[in-house]
């Protein structure tokens, strides 16, 4: 519709500010909208989740006897998965156990970059 055609009684005036002013309240409602989805924390439930740089740190939140603790259980361990956790397992029973956590590192595979990694999951009990 021209705005030359008078409509509901406004005048050309009136009908462009109420164009400006429409599309101002969409971009602005937009910009809210995406920001909200795109901010780097989201929350859910009580539960705050973190993305982007800090994904990568774990907080420890339990730890695994390497002398006690059966194969499934330290492939919870970050970086742990079924092939070391076997290798864990039957050093332990070859050896007759860890005496310290640094001991991991004589099991194939795991050098002092993942036991930095792991240790704060492990302990040692006799």
């Amino acid at each position: 519709m021209p705005l030359d055609q008078d409509l509901f009684g406004f005048s050309k005036l009136q009908i462009k500010a109420l164009w400006v002013l429409s599309s101002l309240a969409v971009v602005t409602s937009l910009y809210w909208l995406i920001s909200d989805y795109s901010s780097e924390t989201a929350e859910a439930d009580g539960l705050t989740i973190y993305v982007g740089a800090s994904d990568q740190t774990y907080k420890t939140v339990f730890t695994i006897d390497l002398n006690h603790s059966p194969a499934d259980s330290l492939e919870l361990i970050p970086g742990i998965g079924p092939v070391f956790s076997e290798r864990i397992v039957a050093y332990r029973d070859s050896t007759g156990g860890f005496g310290f956590i640094e001991d991991i590192i004589k099991v194939r595979g795991i050098g002092p970059t993942l036991l930095q990694k792991i240790k704060p999951y492990l302990k040692v009990t006799p």
